[in-house]
């Protein structure tokens, strides 16, 4: 499939939702950040998948108590 694919993104994403789940909230941000930037790339910046993305990382930052992120 490739680094640049819709389904890389979805694999970086779910990587993330399972650090989140084990507490390990700096390297789910990183997931759905690397996530969020191949979907940008491949899908474009309205895409629907990019809310998704920004919401993840929202719920990521608001567990850590950085809610002005």
């Amino acid at each position: 499939v490739g680094e640049q694919h819709p389904d890389t993104a979805a694999a970086y994403s779910n990587k993330g939702n399972i650090y989140f789940s084990e507490g390990k909230y700096d390297k789910a941000l990183q997931m759905h950040e690397e996530s969020l930037g191949i979907k940008i790339a491949t899908l474009g910046d309205q895409h629907p998948e990019i809310a998704n993305s920004y919401n993840n990382m929202a719920t990521v930052y608001s567990s850590k108590g950085e809610h002005d992120k």
